[in-house]
């Protein structure tokens, strides 16, 4: 009896593992080509080539300048927001000035309500030096106030391996932009929707 018994629980393990790997390539298959829209600065940039080889079934729109302030980065959001793919893909917050997290706080209000709610608004975490957390916070609660924002942790990535840092303690090594490029695909696909139109 207790054979048995044994045996049954290892076949319903078994199709339970079944079930699962089944459901994660039906998801993947599922978000294998879509559409975005990339809005940033210098490490969008960077990131951009290393995107399009991780999402090769995806159409990208990129509008990307390097030096570009989060205020700038919402004009162009504002600009195109009736042209703005199923997925945003936004790199803002590095190069604003110290001290003006309230500006920002608006800025990512903005641009959560510029996306809308049928839209997935993914967004890196801003590493300068280490010195944005004020700016990541407010990310994060963007993020948890809203179930289609989703966030790329840059911060946290570089935190843990800090040799994807260039000398500049800001901008990526090759292989930094790979591995953002690879955690941004991640997030991409996971979008609700998974970036059809």
């Amino acid at each position: 009896m207790r054979l048995s018994l044994s045996l049954l629980l290892l076949a319903v393990a078994a199709g339970a593992v079944v079930v699962l790997v089944t459901g994660e390539e039906d998801d993947a298959v599922a978000n294998d080509s879509g559409s975005l829209t990339l809005v940033g600065d210098s490490l969008n940039v960077g990131t951009d080539p290393w995107l399009r080889e991780e999402l090769p079934g995806w159409e990208v729109d990129a509008h990307d300048r390097v030096g570009r302030t989060t205020e700038e980065g919402i004009d162009v959001l504002r600009e195109r927001a009736g042209a703005l793919e199923p997925v945003v893909v936004v790199s803002l917050g590095t190069n604003d000035s110290d001290g003006t997290e309230g500006r920002f706080r608006e800025l990512v209000d903005e641009a959560v309500a510029l996306a809308g709610p049928d839209r997935c608004l993914v967004w890196a975490t801003v590493y300068r030096g280490g010195e944005r957390s004020g700016f990541d916070e407010i990310l994060r609660d963007a993020a948890a106030a809203h179930d289609n924002v989703r966030l790329v942790d840059w911060a946290a990535l570089v935190a843990e391996s800090p040799e994807l840092l260039a000398s500049d303690g800001v901008h990526g090594t090759p292989e930094g932009y790979a591995r953002r490029a690879a955690e941004t695909a991640r997030v991409v696909r996971a979008c609700p929707g998974g970036g059809a139109a």
